[in-house]
């Protein structure tokens, strides 16, 4: 048996470049809107909240010594690669490297543009059948890897907030409640999917009813197809649970040590800038911040992230302007730096493959 992401399947070009993802007029005016809300949250929101400037920002992040802005790189670019044993366990035969070049280019594209998840998943999922993966497998690999990531973050905030709580302090209280109603949301969308997967009936159920849906959509506009998700759906749902009992180890240490690094890495951001609160302060920041990820009401909670940090930690007594620097340096490791580095990934990938369907071209019409 062929092992999947080892050969490919000469997979017909056309077909994988049917995979790319084509914005609506719908969707591109939610970009603008989501783009416009992120830029003025942070140039407007973020100078009023902290009283710094951007100038006054931008000199004291340029004051930072070279050899700190290295090691946090190295802290960023380690928590790339403990993340990618998510990914390996979610798709088995996947290698480390095509799982960081999943990430990478994956977070790109999501990042600069609202849900830009979906965005980021169709890019993943044209990449994953150029390597000659079957639907069901890429539906598997994103599903098992998007539930650890969404499972992470709330087993996270269930740790935290009795910690929060026990703190005593107004602010953290209100944090606490925003962080409970945003889990609680996630937790819901989290549980009835999991239901679907694990409950053969239920899936069965949820198929027949997206069949219907889809058919009489399709009837309204004149189409005589009738496509069948039931099949599918089965193949996904016991694969998934195989996925899960082969890699929930490997998946729970990968989530387990990302967000360790992530918190490594937000810790020592505001250590270099000179942020001094409580411990519970800098921890509760966290948290508002990986759950602030899941909105994707702005691109990357961009906004929405610093705004929040800023609150909590100027609540704690932090210094204004070591605030505003720590958060800016953590922001632009894990999110604005992540659009360069992987659109250039994505570039080299791109030029890649366009060789080899050239050179598989080239070879087939000799041969024929």
């Amino acid at each position: 048996m062929t092992s999947l992401g080892v050969h490919r399947d000469h997979l017909p070009v056309a077909r994988v470049e049917a995979a790319r993802p084509r914005a609506t007029r719908g969707q591109r005016l939610r970009s603008l809107v989501g783009i416009g809300l992120a830029a003025a949250l942070l140039s407007l929101g973020l100078p009023a909240i902290t009283g710094v400037g951007w100038t006054t920002a931008a000199q004291s992040l340029a004051s930072v010594p070279p050899i700190w802005l290295a090691g946090l790189v190295v802290l960023w670019a380690l928590g790339l690669l403990v993340n990618t044993l998510v990914l390996r366990a979610s798709l088995p035969t996947l290698t480390s490297r095509r799982a960081l070049t999943l990430s990478l280019t994956g977070s790109a594209v999501a990042n600069v543009m609202p849900l830009g998840g979906a965005a980021g998943i169709a890019l993943n999922y044209r990449m994953l059948r150029k390597w000659g993966y079957s639907g069901s497998h890429v539906a598997t690999y994103t599903l098992v890897s998007n539930i650890w990531d969404v499972l992470g973050k709330l087993v996270l905030v269930a740790l935290v907030l009795p910690w929060v709580a026990l703190a005593g302090s107004a602010v953290l209280g209100h944090v606490a409640l925003t962080a409970l109603v945003v889990a609680v949301a996630a937790a819901v969308v989290l549980g009835v999917g999991v239901a679907v997967l694990a409950y053969p009936p239920l899936g069965a159920r949820v198929a027949a009813l997206a069949e219907r849906a889809v058919r009489s959509v399709l009837s309204l506009v004149g189409s005589s197809r009738r496509p069948s998700f039931r099949g599918r759906v089965a193949a996904v749902q016991e694969r998934t649970r195989g996925v899960f009992r082969r890699g929930w180890a490997q998946a729970s240490l990968g989530v387990t040590g990302y967000i360790g690094m992530l918190f490594a890495l937000l810790w020592a951001a505001l250590h270099v800038a000179g942020v001094d609160v409580p411990a519970v302060a800098i921890v509760a920041a966290f948290a508002l911040d990986r759950l602030f990820t899941l909105g994707g009401i702005t691109p990357g909670g961009t906004g929405l992230v610093e705004l929040g940090l800023a609150s909590v930690l100027l609540a704690a007594g932090g210094d204004p302007l070591a605030v505003t620097t720590g958060i800016l340096l953590y922001r632009t490791l894990t999110f604005a730096m992540e659009i360069p580095v992987g659109g250039v990934w994505l570039g080299v990938w791109e030029w890649h493959h366009r060789r080899v369907d050239r050179r598989a071209g080239i070879a087939g019409g000799i041969a024929g």
